[in-house]
């Protein structure tokens, strides 16, 4: 994607996400007078992913939520909202990766080494917390092959599964047209592979909820 329009997915994507950002009840309280800040930050961050890849650190978005605190909930509210704003303006699965990535880069930072090293506490609540505890999406889709970056499971392998339905809140059609996008380009890099197969592969596995 050239400079320019990623500068101009960019600015649309950064308003639509802010404007669903300031009604989602996690975060509207801590943005009250940050929001101008937020939005060149998303904006910035936006451009380097789909114009500058190889620069894309998310450093204005990593520091924005560094000085003011921001929680990794709030963080993955961001997240959401920002995918499904650049979702919308079907850039392609390529230009979500790169999204999808600097986002990554930038959870990474505000999580710190203690999240590394540090072992996961059993959530006592439930025996299945993955609703509890966002995973960063490192999973990737590796065309042609269309492997995971991962685990070079075939993809969307079982870890990016559950990961996608976090990411997405659930089986919403956000992630039904992500998956859709996927399936389309995934059919263009495998010839071979039989549309059944590929359907299931990349649709079948979400849970029967309508949208």
């Amino acid at each position: 994607m050239d400079i320019a329009n990623a500068r101009e997915v960019a600015r649309k994507a950064a308003a639509a996400s802010l404007r669903q950002l300031t009604a989602d009840h996690r975060v509207a309280g801590r943005l009250r007078g940050h929001e101008p800040t937020l939005a060149t930050a998303v904006r910035e961050t936006l451009e380097e992913a789909l114009g500058r890849p190889s620069d894309a650190d998310g450093g204005a978005l990593h520091e924005f939520c560094r000085r003011r605190e921001w929680t990794l909930d709030e963080f993955d509210a961001l997240g959401h909202h920002l995918l499904t704003a650049v979702l919308a303006q079907r850039v392609g699965v390529e230009a979500l990766v790169r999204v999808g990535a600097a986002l990554t880069r930038v959870r990474r930072r505000l999580a710190g080494p203690a999240a590394v090293t540090a072992p996961a506490r059993p959530d006592r609540r439930s025996r299945n917390s993955a609703s509890r505890r966002y995973a960063p999406p490192a999973h990737l889709p590796l065309a042609p092959s269309w492997q995971c970056s991962g685990c070079a499971a075939a993809w969307p392998c079982p870890t990016k599964q559950s990961q996608l339905l976090v990411e997405f809140g659930g089986t919403t059609a956000g992630l039904a047209v992500y998956l859709g996008a996927c399936l389309v380009a995934a059919t263009k890099d495998l010839p071979a592979l039989p549309p059944a197969q590929a359907r299931a592969r990349f649709l079948g596995w979400l849970p029967r909820r309508r949208f």
